[in-house]
């Protein structure tokens, strides 16, 4: 059985649209099936109605929607849909017809030389549109994903990393203790570590509707602190010693604070969301996440580099100048690496969620030149300018930007949760998510009073869960729908039905 929809007014006037397993959404989201146009035909909701097919046929359902849905001139909340039914999707609004076809009238209609046998091979190979991927899925066609992979490669790859780890932090540790001896070390990098935890407690805020796992922000965080540390530590040294030998002690520490540190700290730095970007896809999912891991990476990466700042100090003025130096750096200024790196992280997004080639190579180039331009303007105003030029930097510069970055990552972060909220709106309907569980889940404080309140009642865990899968499922449709969009690939296809089997595990246990 098939279900086609006649639109018969409107801008989709003569437009057909059908349906054999899944469901039709209808209104003019942008990722409805059959989407209205969004400033002429606002009588329809975003999400107005779906059509779902079922097993005794056809159901059209309304989506709460603000002027109703309308069959044969009754306002309906849902009903099973026959032939000749006549629909309206508001009072006086975009109306279309229904027709249903069963095997036999489509095989005569679209294959009249054919014998069934035919007919029913060329139909099992007619490309799935995204409806019925999504049912087939949501059937447990997921069983075809395979689940018992050899985990030899997943173990070596955990060896291996843990081993690269413990080697650089070995390597990192001794820089420190031979610049700064094995007693100032130690009090710089209590100073130092300590707060970062408490730097890292927004930015994981921020990703809240699709928390990334802790093993992998730990291994950006400690791309960060090792790797982007050691690269930029040697090459500066490189650099700033061929400058000394060839003008003066003085320009080769001014051309590797304004040149150097600003090219090679960014560009290590961005190498580590590189990696993410190609080798972590799975997690990697927006310009939202982009932030984040850019935010953890340059916090490790920071938070070394106070270590050597804050030794000096101590070393070199007592603990009057450690206690300066943190305030400069630890209270006026701990964002200012996760500033600069996040332009590299912002383009890295860009091109994650674009399909298009050129925006895929361009975004993440241009995210990197941003990032070392401010760094550069950063470094520049304190070691041309001294403590006034620092200061008037900070006040006339650094506030404003960090004020824009801000308010910039709370918009992304608002456009995730109108993400959300589209993309799960035909699941709230249906029954899969309850509306006020969708409503904590999508919501900055109320997720987060619920999360703390399950500490208390036994139920973080679930909770926590059952908040990251109803985020993650709705990107998955997303992901779905722009890949559907351009015709392209997505992972989502098959993360999707485990991803609702993964809310329905955890929907009572909140």
């Amino acid at each position: 059985m098939k279900l086609q929809l006649d639109v018969e007014s409107g801008t989709l006037a003569g437009r057909s649209f059908e349906l054999e397993t899944g469901f039709l959404t209808i209104g003019r989201g942008e990722t409805c099936s059959v989407k209205f146009d969004a400033n002429s035909e606002r009588i329809a909701s975003k999400q107005h109605a779906f059509i779902e097919a079922h097993a005794d046929g056809f159901y059209l359902t309304d989506n709460k929607s603000t002027n109703g849905t309308f069959v044969n001139g009754q306002k309906i909340t849902s009903v099973k849909l026959a032939t000749g039914d006549r629909l309206q999707f508001g009072q006086n609004g975009i109306s279309a017809s229904v027709t249903l076809l069963d095997r036999s009238a489509i095989s005569q209609q679209n294959y009249p030389n054919s014998d069934a046998e035919q007919f029913n091979e060329l139909l099992a190979h007619e490309p799935a549109n995204l409806q019925t991927s999504l049912h087939n899925f949501a059937l447990g066609s997921a069983s075809s994903v395979e689940t018992d992979k050899p985990k030899t490669g997943k173990y070596i790859g955990i060896g291996v990393t843990i081993f690269v780890v413990v080697f650089l932090s070995l390597i990192v540790g001794g820089l420190m203790f031979l610049s700064l001896g094995l007693g100032t070390a130690i009090i710089a990098a209590v100073v130092a570590f300590v707060p970062a935890i408490i730097y890292l407690l927004p930015i994981i805020w921020l990703d809240r509707y699709d928390p990334e796992p802790l093993w992998l922000l730990a291994l950006a965080f400690a791309w960060g602190a090792l790797v982007a540390v050691i690269v930029s530590f040697v090459i500066n040294t490189i650099f700033g010693v061929a400058v000394g030998i060839a003008v003066s002690p003085e320009a080769g520490e001014a051309a590797g604070a304004i040149m150097s540190a600003p090219i090679f700290e960014e560009a290590s730095k961005g190498v580590g969301l590189l990696i993410l970007l190609v080798f972590f896809r799975r997690y990697f999912d927006d310009i939202l996440d982009g932030i984040v891991f850019a935010g953890v990476i340059a916090l490790g990466f920071a938070t070394v580099e106070n270590v050597l700042y804050y030794g000096r100090a101590l070393s070199e003025a007592g603990f009057a100048g450690l206690l300066i130096l943190f305030v400069l750096r630890g209270i006026m200024s701990p964002f200012a690496h996760v500033t600069f790196t996040s332009m590299t992280g912002i383009g890295c997004g860009i091109a994650r969620e674009s399909h298009n080639s050129a925006i895929k190579i361009i975004m993440p180039i241009l995210g990197y030149i941003g990032a070392v331009t401010l760094h550069a303007i950063w470094n520049g105003m304190a070691v041309l300018g001294g403590t006034e030029g620092f200061l008037f930097g900070y006040f006339l510069g650094e506030i404003p930007l960090f004020i824009i970055f801000v308010g910039f990552s709370l918009y992304i972060m608002r456009r995730q949760n109108k993400i959300l909220n589209e993309m799960l709106a035909i699941d709230i309907a249906r029954g899969l998510i309850p509306t006020e569980h969708a409503e904590k889940a999508t919501s900055a404080f109320r997720s987060s009073a619920w999360l703390i309140g399950g500490i208390f009642e036994g139920k973080f865990k679930a909770r926590s869960r059952y908040v990251r899968a109803i985020g993650k499922l709705g990107l998955s449709y997303w992901h779905i729908q722009r890949a559907t969009a351009a015709q392209g690939q997505t992972g989502s296809f098959q993360q999707n039905p485990i991803l609702r089997d993964e809310v329905l595990k955890w929907r009572d246990k909140v």
